[in-house]
C-alpha cells in the first residue's frame, strides 16, 4: 500500500510509532557506546525522513479531505442513483449476510432497512435461487456476473435480472435486482405473437409482401418465394416488376401509393409459369404511408367456380322455367321467399307480389297451407302429397313435392297440375271396365294359356263356340278338344321361342266344319303365360279369294273395256289411261298417248273452252255426266266424245285429280241424224205395230198373273228375313249403281240416319259429305264391277243433336281403311283420325245384288276402335318416353339382376347396350353400390312403404368410376301380394352433388367470415336478405376506451411493432368481451368500443360493462411501451337508447347511432388516464353494486354541464379495487 492509500489515523499511528522508536534509540544510545558523530548522522537522517513524511502527511491530509468531500458528493449521487434505480440494491458479504439494502428492498418486504444488516440473505424465504446465485458467485473467481432468477414476493413468483460485482478484496458484493416480470411476460407474449404471426403468414392462402412507396420489395413470405423458385432474400430492394409477371399488379400498387386511401382491395391477372392466374389483392399502408402490406390470394379456382356457379344458376333458371308446374320457396313462418313465373301466371299476379306474403293470402282455407304447415312441424326432410285446390270456382288436382333446406328454415316446393292425369286415370279405369266388357262381347275366341300348354281361362265366345262352360277349359290341355293340331303346335313353338308376341293363321274343326282363324299371342308374367286371341277369318279368307278373282276381272275390264278410262291432274296431264282411250284418240298404246299428249286443253279439245267448261263444272259439282265435245285424234281428225268424270279430293278438301270414262259417240251423232230421218218412217209403221202390241198385251197379262204368284212367295220370304234383320245389330242398306238409297232394312241397330223414309231415292252425294259420298260410290262401283264382296273400315261424323251425318261445312274429318284393296289411286288418302267424340267408326261388307244393286252391311266398331287407338297411342307414347327420356328407367328382380333398362340408364352405367349391362351386372347389391349394405336399405325402404323417392347413393359404373345416383322406385306385386319386380327411375346427380359440396364449403367460409364481422343474430338476418337491418334498443350501456399517448408511442416505433402492440392489447380486450358476453362494435385507431344489451336484450347490461371496464384497467398495465412504462387507458360509459343496424353494401359493419353513443364518447374524451368515467344514467343503475366517487359538473361538448362519477370498484371487495385506483392515480402523475 502506498502513502496515498493510507488514512489520516494510520499516519498518526505511524508518527507515534516513529517517536517511540526515537525514544528507544535515545535510551539505547545511553546504554551503547556510540560516538556522537554517528548518532548525529542518524538523527539528521531520521529528521530529514520525518520532515519528508510529515510533508507528505500534510499533503495527504489535504487530499483526504478533498476525497472526503468528493466521497460525500459521490455518496449523495449514489443515494440519488439508488433511489432512481428501478429495482432492488443490496450489499452482501461473502458469508452471505446483508451489509445494507436500499429502501425499495425494504418497502418490498414491508421492513425498515436497519433490520436487514447482518442477517442471512435467505431469512425472508423469498427463494433459493438468489442464495445459490450469490454463493456460487463468491466461490468463483469472477469479479462480476448477472443472471435471471425467480423469487417469491407476497406469495407470487416474480422474475428478476440480478447483477452482482465484488469489492473489498472479494469479501463483499454489490447486488442490483431489476424486476423483469412484466418484461418476461411481454417477451413471452412477443414470442408467442411472432410465432402466431409466422403461423398466420404460413397459413395465409396466398402471397404476402411488404412494399415501399418507391415500389421496391421490403420483404416477402415463403409462399411468394416458392411460387417463383427464388430465395426470399433476393426480393429485398428489387422493383416489384423485376419478375415481369403482371403489369396489372405494378399499376395497382403504384395507383394505391398515389391515392389517399389507406387500404384497397382489387383483382388482377398474373402470369405464373406461363399460365394466367387470378389474384385478389388486399393492400394496407403503414409507416406514414411510406410502405404497404400486400396480401395476394389465388382466386383462379374461385373465379372458375363462380363462373360454373353462374352457369349452374342459369341452368337452374332454365330448368325452373322448363318445370311443368309451379315452383316456390317458402320460409318456415309460411311466407313466400320467391316463386317461379308459372305460379305467378296462374294467379295473374307479378312474382314480386308473393315475396314476404303468407302462403294463404290467395286461398286461406286451402289444403296446401295445412300441408306446408304440417311439413315444417314434422321431422321429415321431404314429402310428396296430392291436394285439391279450388280457385275461382275451378277444381284442380296438384302433386306437391317439398324438400327442406337452410337447416329446415325454408323449403323448396314444386306443384304439378295432375288434373288431366287424374281424369285420364279415371277414364282409363272406365276404359278398363269397358275392355273387360269388350273381351266378353268380342266376336272372337280369347284364351289365357300357361307355358305347359294348359288353359288358365277362356272368354265367353270360345266357350259358347264349343257349347261348354268356361270352367270346363281351366286346367285342360289346349288339345283336349282335338279341334286343331296347328294351334297346339303354334303355341308350343311360341313358348319355346324368345319372341314376346307372334301371330299365325291356323285351321280348326268347329262343330264338324272347317274354319280358319288368325291367332295373335302375347306373353306375360315373364313368359310363363300367354294371352291368345283367335279371330274367325273364314269369311275373310273366302272374300280374299273372291276379291282376287274380282280384281283380275276388274283389271280385265279395265284393259278390255270399250269405253276409255282415265285419271288426270288438275293442271291438265294424264296420270293413267286404258287401251280403249288410246285407241279412241288414235294411239297405239296408253304409253304412247301419255308421252305425246301433254296438254289436254290446247292439244286435245277442238274448242279450247271445252276443257275450261268441263273443269269449271267439276269444281262446282265434283261430278260431270255425259259431257259432249269434239276432240282431235292423233291424225288431227275430229271426233265426238262423251265424258263422265268426277273430282277426287283429300280429307282437307284439296283437289287431287280427275277421273272418269270417255266414249266415242261419233257414230251415235251420225246415227242421231239418221234417226231423225227414220222417225218419219217409224210414224208410218206405228199403226202396223199396234196390232202386234195388242197381242203382246195379252201375253203380258198372263205374265202379270204369274208375277203376282211369285210376289206372294217373295213377300213370305221377306217376312222371314225381316224377323232375322230385327235380331241383327248391323245397319243394312241397298244402293243402286248410281249410289241412290234403294232400301234401308230395319234392324236392331243404333239409328244413325233419321227419318229413314226421307233417304229413299236420294243419292249418297245428297246425304253424305263429298268425301264420304266418293268413298261409298267407289266401293259400290267396285262391287258391281267385280261382283265380289268388299270389306272396308270407315268413319262418319254424326251430329249429336239430331243423329244425322254432319254437313260438309261442319265436316271435321274422314278416314277409311280398306285392308284387301291393293290400288290406292282411286281412294282418298287413308289417315289416322284425331279423337272426336262425334266420330263413328264402321266396318262394312258390300256385296252385289241382282238388278245392278249392292247391299251395304255396316257394324258400329267405334268403341273397339277408340280402345285400340288409345292403347296404341299409349304404347307409342310410353315407348317414346322409355327410349328418349334423360332419366334412367329400370326393372330389377328381387334377386338383384336387371330385367330391363332404357338407353339412358345403359349410358349412365357406362355400357353400350342393354344386353351388355345385363351381362356385366348380375348382382346389383355387390356390383353397383359403393356402400355394401345399400341395396338392403333400398329393399327395406321399398318393402316398408311400397315406394321410395330421391334415394341417393354412390354407385360404380362398369369402368370402376364412382357416380352419385338418385332413385325413385316402387314394388310391383301379383294378385297374391308376391313381389314380381322393382321398377323406377334413376338420375345421375354427380354434378349436383359436386356443386352442393362446393356451395356448402363456400357457405361455411362465408358464415365464418360474417360471424367475425357481425353479431350472430344480425348475420342470420343478413343471410335471409332482411333489408334494411335496423332496430331500436331502449336500454343499452356503451363503453369507449382510448389508449393514452398512443400517438407519441406510434411515432417512436415501426409500423410492425405498432400493429403488433395494438393486436395484443385489443386481443386481450376481445377475450374480456367474450368473457362478459358483450358485443364488440369496432376499433378506431387506438380506441375500442363495446356495448351491452344488444343484439340480445339483457337486464344486467350496465353491470357487464362495469365488470368489463374494471378488467380492462387491470389488464392494460401488463403492456409496456418502448420506454418500459405501462400503458394507460381512459374509459367512458353511458346508458340509454340507441339504434343499431348494418350500413353499407361493401365492407358493411354493424354500428350504433344516437345521442347515447355520442355522450359515451364524450365521457372517454373528457376522462383522466387510468380512470373510468360514467354518466348519471349509468350511476343510477350501478350505485348499489359498485363504489363511485362523484366528479361533479363538467363541461361536455354538445351537452353543456353534466354530472359524472368515477367508477372505483365493486362493493364488498373495495379495498383491492381502491388500491388499483390509487395505483393508477400514482401512475397518472408519471404520464407525460
Amino acid at each position: 500500500m502506498n502513502d496515498q492509500d493510507k488514512t489520516k489515523e494510520e499516519l498518526i499511528q505511524e508518527l507515534i510509532a516513529l517517536r517511540q522508536t526515537v525514544s528507544e534509540l535515545k535510551k539505547a544510545n545511553s546504554s551503547c557506546i556510540l560516538n556522537e558523530h554517528q548518532l548525529n548522522l542518524i538523527i539528521e537522517d531520521r529528521t530529514a525522513a520525518l520532515k519528508e513524511s510529515n510533508d507528505r502527511l500534510v499533503q495527504e491530509i489535504v487530499q483526504h479531505q478533498q476525497a472526503e468531500t468528493a466521497l460525500k458528493a459521490a455518496q449523495e449521487q449514489l443515494q440519488t442513483v439508488l433511489a432512481a434505480v428501478p429495482g432492488t440494491v443490496s450489499w452482501v458479504s461473502s458469508d452471505l449476510r446483508y451489509i445494507e439494502v436500499n429502501h425499495q428492498v425494504a418497502e418490498m418486504f414491508g421492513m425498515p432497512t436497519e433490520e436487514f444488516a447482518g442477517k442471512s440473505i435467505g431469512f425472508l424465504g423469498a427463494g433459493s435461487e438468489f442464495n445459490d446465485f450469490l454463493q456460487k458467485f463468491f466461490e468463483s473467481s469472477n469479479l462480476e456476473t448477472s443472471r435471471e432468477i425467480t423469487s417469491i414476493v407476497h406469495g407470487e413468483p416474480r422474475s428478476y435480472l440480478v447483477v452482482a460485482e465484488k469489492y473489498n478484496k472479494n469479501q463483499a458484493a454489490f447486488v442490483v435486482g431489476i424486476d423483469i416480470t412484466e418484461r418476461k411476460q411481454a417477451e413471452n407474449e412477443l414470442r408467442n405473437a411472432k410465432e402466431q404471426l409466422q403461423t398466420v403468414l404460413a397459413a395465409v392462402p396466398g402471397t404476402v409482401s411488404w412494399i415501399s412507396s418507391d415500389l421496391c420489395y421490403i420483404e416477402v413470405n415463403q409462399k411468394l418465394a416458392d411460387i417463383f423458385g427464388i430465395p426470399r432474400e433476393e426480393f429485398m430492394g428489387k422493383n416489384i416488376g423485376f419478375l415481369g409477371t403482371s403489369s396489372e399488379f405494378n399499376q395497382f400498387v403504384e395507383k394505391f401509393f398515389a391515392s389517399s386511401e389507406s387500404e384497397i382491395i382489387g383483382e388482377i391477372v398474373s402470369q405464373i409459369h406461363g399460365e394466367p392466374r387470378n389474384y385478389l389483392i388486399v393492400a394496407e399502408k403503414y409507416n406514414h404511408n411510406q410502405a404497404a402490406f400486400v396480401v395476394g390470394i389465388d382466386i383462379t379456382e374461385r373465379k372458375q367456380a363462380e363462373q360454373n356457379l353462374l352457369a349452374a344458376k342459369e341452368q337452374l333458371e332454365t330448368a325452373l322455367e322448363a318445370v311443368p308446374g309451379m315452383v316456390s320457396w317458402i320460409n318456415s313462418d309460411l311466407t313466400y321467399i320467391e316463386v317461379n313465373q308459372q305460379l305467378a301466371d296462374i294467379f295473374h299476379r307479378p312474382r314480386t307480389d308473393f315475396v314476404g306474403k303468407d302462403i294463404g293470402f290467395i286461398d286461406k282455407s286451402s289444403e296446401f297451407n295445412n300441408l306446408i304447415q304440417e311439413f315444417f312441424e314434422s321431422s321429415q326432410q321431404e314429402i310428396t302429397s296430392e291436394i285439391i285446390s279450388n280457385y275461382q270456382k275451378k277444381t284442380k288436382n296438384y302433386l306437391i313435392v317439398a324438400r327442406k333446406y337452410n337447416y329446415n328454415q325454408a323449403a323448396f316446393v314444386v306443384g304439378i297440375d295432375i288434373t288431366e292425369r287424374r281424369q285420364a286415370e279415371s277414364d282409363l279405369g272406365a276404359t278398363q271396365e269397358q275392355l273387360g266388357a269388350i273381351l266378353e262381347a268380342v266376336p272372337g275366341i280369347v284364351s289365357w294359356i300357361s307355358s305347359d300348354l294348359h288353359y288358365l281361362g277362356v272368354n265367353k265366345h270360345l266357350a259358347e263356340t264349343y257349347n261348354l262352360p268356361k270352367e270346363a277349359f281351366i286346367g285342360q290341355n289346349i288339345g283336349f278338344l282335338k279341334a286343331s293340331e296347328e294351334f297346339t303346335e303354334f303355341m308350343g313353338q311360341f313358348f319355346t321361342s324368345s319372341a314376346q308376341d307372334d301371330c299365325r293363321e291356323v285351321s280348326a274343326h268347329v262343330n264338324g266344319a272347317a274354319r280358319n282363324y288368325l291367332i295373335v299371342s302375347q306373353k306375360y308374367s315373364e313368359g310363363k303365360a300367354a294371352f291368345a286371341v283367335g279371330i274367325d277369318i273364314t269369311d275373310r279368307k273366302d272374300a280374299e279369294a273372291a276379291l282376287k278373282q274380282a280384281e283380275e276381272r276388274y283389271r280385265t275390264i279395265f284393259e278390255n273395256a270399250v269405253e276409255g278410262i282415265f285419271q288426270a291432274t288438275p293442271d291438265g296431264y294424264f296420270i293413267s289411261v286404258n287401251p280403249a282411250l288410246a285407241r279412241i284418240y288414235g294411239y297405239e298404246s296408253p304409253e304412247e298417248m301419255m308421252t305425246n299428249l301433254t296438254s289436254l286443253q290446247h292439244r286435245l279439245y277442238g274448242n279450247p273452252e271445252s276443257r275450261s267448261q268441263l273443269i269449271q263444272t267439276l269444281r262446282e259439282q265434283d261430278v260431270v255426266v255425259n259431257y259432249q265435245s269434239q276432240v282431235y285424234r292423233r291424225d288431227s281428225s275430229l271426233i265426238w266424245t262423251s265424258e263422265n268424270a268426277r273430282a277426287v279430293r283429300d280429307r282437307d278438301g284439296r283437289l287431287i285429280r280427275y277421273e272418269g270414262t270417255v266414249e266415242d259417240i261419233t257414230e251415235r251423232k251420225q246415227a242421231q241424224e239418221a234417226l231423225q230421218r227414220a222417225n218419219q218412217q217409224l210414224e208410218t209403221k206405228v199403226e202396223e205395230r199396234t196390232a202386234a202390241l195388242k197381242e203382246s198385251n195379252r201375253l203380258l197379262m198372263m205374265e202379270v198373273t204369274e208375277r203376282q204368284r211369285v210376289e206372294n212367295a217373295l213377300r213370305k220370304s221377306e217376312a222371314e228375313l225381316r224377323v232375322l234383320f230385327e235380331a241383327m245389330t248391323d245397319v243394312i242398306t241397298v244402293f243402286d249403281a248410281k249410289g241412290r238409297y234403294v232400301k234401308i232394312l230395319s234392324t236392331n241397330s243404333e239409328v244413325l240416319y233419321s227419318p229413314i223414309n226421307e233417304l229413299i231415292g236420294k243419292s249418297v252425294y245428297e246425304v253424305l259429305p263429298p268425301q264420304q259420298a266418293n268413298l261409298f260410290m267407289i266401293n259400290i262401283q267396285r262391287v258391281l264391277n267385280t261382283r265380289e264382296t268388299v270389306n272396308i273400315e270407315y268413319s262418319l261424323l254424326v251430329n249429336p243433336q239430331n243423329g244425322n251425318v254432319q254437313k260438309p261445312n261442319s265436316l271435321w274429318g274422314i278416314s277409311c281403311k280398306v285392308p284387301n284393296y291393293k290400288s290406292s289411286s282411286s281412294l282418298p288418302y287413308p289417315h289416322s283420325p284425331l279423337p272426336n267424340p262425334n266420330e263413328i267408326w264402321f266396318t262394312a261388307n258390300i256385296s252385289p245384288l241382282p238388278d245392278n244393286c249392292v247391299i251395304w252391311v255396316a257394324r258400329n266398331i267405334t268403341e273397339r276402335k277408340r280402345v285400340l287407338d288409345a292403347l296404341q297411342r299409349a304404347e307409342e307414347k310410353y315407348r317414346s318416353i322409355f327410349e328418349n327420356t334423360a332419366e334412367g328407367i329400370f326393372q330389377t328382380s328381387a334377386e338383384g339382376y336387371f330385367i330391363s333398362a332404357n338407353p339412358a340408364l345403359v349410358k349412365m352405367y357406362g355400357c353400350s347396350s342393354e344386353a351388355e349391362l345385363k351381362n356385366l351386372m348380375t348382382d346389383i347389391a355387390q356390383q353397383l353400390y359403393v356402400k355394401p349394405n345399400r341395396r338392403s336399405e333400398f329393399i327395406a325402404a321399398l318393402e316398408k312403404d311400397g315406394s321410395i323417392s330421391s334415394f341417393e347413393s354412390e354407385a360404380y359404373r362398369v369402368d370402376g368410376t364412382i357416380i352419385w345416383i338418385s332413385e325413385n322406385a316402387r314394388v310391383v306385386r301379383n294378385v297374391e301380394g308376391e313381389i314380381l319386380y322393382y321398377e323406377g327411375t334413376i338420375q345421375d346427380i354427380t354434378k349436383r352433388k359436386s356443386v352442393e359440396s362446393a356451395l356448402r364449403l363456400e357457405q361455411e367460409k362465408s358464415d365464418r367470415l360474417l360471424l367475425n364481422i357481425l353479431p350472430a343474430k344480425i348475420a342470420e338476418k343478413l343471410k335471409q336478405n332482411q333489408h334494411p337491418i335496423a332496430k331500436r334498443f331502449e336500454n343499452v350501456t356503451i363503453l369507449f376506451a382510448d389508449i393514452v399517448d398512443f400517438t407519441g408511442f406510434s411515432a417512436r416505433i415501426s409500423p410492425n411493432q405498432l400493429v403488433d402492440m395494438l393486436n395484443r392489447i385489443f386481443s386481450a380486450f376481445d377475450q374480456l368481451t367474450e368473457k362478459h358476453d358483450l358485443e364488440k362494435i369496432k376499433t378506431i385507431g387506438d380506441s375500442y368500443m363495446v356495448v351491452g344489451g344488444l343484439p340480445a336484450a339483457r337486464d344486467d347490461h350496465a353491470e357487464a360493462i362495469a365488470e368489463m371496464a374494471i378488467d380492462m384497467q387491470q389488464a392494460i398495465p401488463k403492456f409496456l411501451n418502448d420506454l418500459g412504462k405501462p400503458f394507460q387507458i381512459r374509459i367512458g360509459i353511458n346508458t340509454g337508447t340507441v339504434v343499431a343496424g348494418v350500413i353499407g353494401t361493401k365492407k358493411f359493419i354493424y354500428d350504433l347511432w344516437g345521442d347515447t353513443v355520442n355522450v359515451a364518447s364524450r365521457m372517454e374524451a373528457s376522462g383522466i388516464p387510468g380512470k373510468i368515467q360514467v354518466t348519471e344514467a349509468t350511476y343510477q343503475l350501478l350505485k348499489y353494486q359498485y363504489l363511485f366517487e362523484p366528479r361533479g359538473n363538467i363541461a361536455v361538448r354538445g351537452r353543456g354541464e353534466m354530472i359524472t362519477y368515477w367508477l372505483q370498484g365493486r362493493r364488498g371487495n373495495g379495498e383491492k379495487n381502491l388500491v388499483l385506483s390509487n395505483k393508477n392515480h400514482v401512475l397518472d402523475s408519471r404520464v407525460d
